[in-house]
């Protein structure tokens, strides 16, 4: 009996082993299973960028307008030889323009938030609120429309001068952000007095495309421009809704007064030097464009074209 006792406890245990052993892999094997993926590593490859020579297939050559040219390869060429256009599009990643592109369409969408947010004082509603309507109004002038009834339910004709003129400009920005947003980029290429090849981009109706009649372009310094616009505009009506809200804490008494003031008077743009605004620079933070052998912004030799010749396209 001694042996068959000692036998049996052998076997059990052994048993007993192999049991606990299988459900711990078993409930190994669920927590592996409900553990949160892990968060890819920071340190991880950056995506991929299109390289910006892909996104062009329209070139101007030779248009002696100055200004539409921003970059230099610093090569001497021979005049009887046509321009590389293979090596203008390897200068068009270094080109301003797609920064510039980005914050000005940037710069509108925060001019929208303040409008947004001017409905939802006017309206006497949430931004929540306020924002399902907004952004479901696709028409820009039945938007502005909308504002400046409630505008006069609310306040009467007591801000008519400042609101009618800004309004009005902001009908010309809605204009330009259609351009901004929907006209093709083209490279504009020609050569300066040191037959250097000097390239810029530009942006350019969709319909001008094959047309050998003098382009209308936006480049980069309009785009700055408009974005300085848009953050002034957005500005100026945040401070409306801040000074004439019933919502919050309005501004002291002295900084209240200022503002109903200027909200009184014929909007102004650019902003007089001594506007409150300008206490405070809003130039947009546009970091210097360079890249290896080339040189930005300015041009050796002057930047006016020493050839001119029609538009290629293909």
């Amino acid at each position: 009996m001694t042996d068959r006792l000692r036998t049996a406890k052998r076997r059990f245990k052994a048993f007993a082993r192999l049991f606990i052993g299988k459900c711990l892999s078993f409930l190994g094997l669920m927590c592996h299973a409900r553990s949160p993926r892990q968060v890819p590593s920071m340190t991880s490859d950056p995506p991929k960028l299109v390289p910006a020579n892909k996104l062009i297939n329209t070139f101007l050559i030779g248009n002696p307008d100055s200004t539409r040219y921003s970059i230099t390869d610093g090569i001497i060429r021979d005049p009887n030889i046509p321009l590389p256009l293979d090596a203008a599009l390897n200068l068009a990643e270094s080109d301003p323009i797609w920064i510039n592109r980005g914050k000005a369409i940037q710069s509108y969408a925060t001019l929208e938030q303040a409008l947004c947010r001017l409905l939802a004082e006017l309206a006497d509603t949430n931004y929540e609120t306020a924002a399902t309507i907004f952004y479901k109004i696709t028409n820009t002038g039945s938007r502005s429309g909308i504002l400046e009834s409630l505008l006069h339910k609310k306040h009467g004709t007591k801000f008519n001068l400042f609101w009618n003129q800004y309004f009005k400009d902001l009908r010309q920005i809605d204009l330009k952000r259609n351009a901004i947003v929907h006209w093709l980029t083209a490279m504009n290429v020609a050569t300066n007095t040191h037959q250097m090849m000097i390239t810029g981009l530009g942006l350019i109706p969709p319909g001008s495309m094959g047309s050998n009649r003098p382009t209308e372009q936006i480049n980069s310094t309009e785009l700055i421009d408009f974005t300085e616009k848009c953050l002034s505009y957005q500005r100026l009506c945040n401070m409306f809704s801040g000074v004439t809200t019933t919502k919050h804490d309005p501004p002291d008494d002295d900084t209240k007064r200022t503002w109903l003031e200027i909200f009184q008077r014929p909007l102004v743009y650019p902003l007089p030097e001594d506007h409150p605004l300008n206490q405070t620079p809003i130039t947009p933070d546009i970091p210097p464009q360079s890249s290896l052998g080339v040189t930005s912004t300015s041009i050796p030799g002057g930047s006016a074209p020493g050839r001119v010749g029609l538009s290629a396209i293909f």
